[in-house]
């Protein structure tokens, strides 16, 4: 008789503590814990065996398994991860393809490490960064392009119609005033970046409207719209296969390169506050975890060619 289908309680079980373990080394404490969970229950050492192998069998891990130390920034890639083991664990091969490569009823999509430019109709260009996702709706009364992941950078045109423009996220509106943007989906918010004219903020659920200008970037949640910052140097340099970075911290640049590859990267604590500068071509991320190995005191270890560390250099 074939075993019983796992309960999904248990599934996520498993999924969070392969990815609690993998994130960091235990300490023996939590291994402890670990250990009795996976001896309560035949089920349980069954979806941990299950676990390990949707691990070692894709090797093409979506983003977000390979597993950080969690900060707020680093909340959504944990989610990521879960839903993702989640999936593949209960679904199969097939999920992989699904994850890996979704929002495929999307007018226009691109894959990880993937670019496309997109020129409407009326005028306005779109540049789609990695694993990015729009619809666009052109209508007698609107244009909408409606961002449903990743990021875009929009470059209005002049409709003859004088139909208004907004980009719509899952936190509200951005409706540009003569201007060049980028609008990025992040954890719970959105991210707003005016490199001309200007651009309304509107949040789905707050009163009021928010103008920010160019030479600033903003963020809004469902409710509001937070202070306007200077805009970072270079922010929009992967619309043209760049990463640009100026003393930004190895973890956070780690983060950023994730964006780009398939597999992940993971950053060790002990390196994560080092700063890194320089222009980083996108269309080959092992040359740039190359250079990083030059500029910094760190080492480049790949488990697989889609899980890799960066860790302090031998001394």
């Amino acid at each position: 008789m074939s075993a019983q289908p796992l309960e999904q309680r248990v599934v996520r079980e498993a999924a969070r503590w392969y990815i609690r373990l993998h994130e960091a080394a235990p300490d023996a404490a939590q291994r402890k814990l670990f250990e009795q969970w996976r001896s309560q229950h035949h089920d349980h050492e069954r979806a941990w065996q299950l676990a390990q192998r949707v691990s070692e069998q894709w090797q093409g891990i979506p983003e977000g398994i390979g597993l950080r130390t969690l900060d707020r920034a680093d909340r959504l890639s944990r989610r990521a991860g879960l839903k993702a083991l989640m999936l593949l664990m209960t679904a199969g091969p097939a999920a992989l393809v699904v994850w890996r490569h979704g929002d495929w009823s999307a007018d226009e999509r691109t894959l990880v490490g993937e670019q496309r430019q997109i020129d409407l109709v009326d005028g306005t260009r779109l540049n789609l960064n990695t694993g990015s996702a729009v619809d666009i709706v052109f209508d007698a009364h609107q244009r909408l392009i409606r961002l449903r992941s990743g990021e875009v950078l929009v470059t209005t045109g002049r409709d003859p119609l004088n139909r208004p423009l907004r980009v719509q996220t899952e936190q509200g509106n951005v409706y540009p005033v003569g201007t060049r943007f980028s609008v990025r989906l992040e954890d719970d918010d959105s991210l707003v970046c005016v490199y001309g004219g200007a651009v309304d903020m509107c949040p789905i659920g707050g009163a009021g409207v928010t103008r920010v200008s160019a030479g600033n970037q903003a963020r809004f949640d469902s409710q509001h719209v937070m202070a306007a910052q200077p805009l970072v140097p270079g922010s929009d340099g992967w619309s043209m296969g760049v990463l640009r970075v100026e003393r930004m911290p190895l973890s956070t640049f780690t983060r950023e390169l994730n964006r780009y590859r398939s597999g992940w990267v993971r950053c060790d604590p002990q390196i994560a506050d080092l700063l890194i500068s320089g222009a980083f071509q996108l269309r080959d991320t092992d040359l740039v975890l190359n250079a990083v190995v030059q500029a910094l005191p760190v080492s480049v270890v790949y488990r697989t060619r889609y899980w890799v560390t960066l860790q302090p250099r031998p001394v």
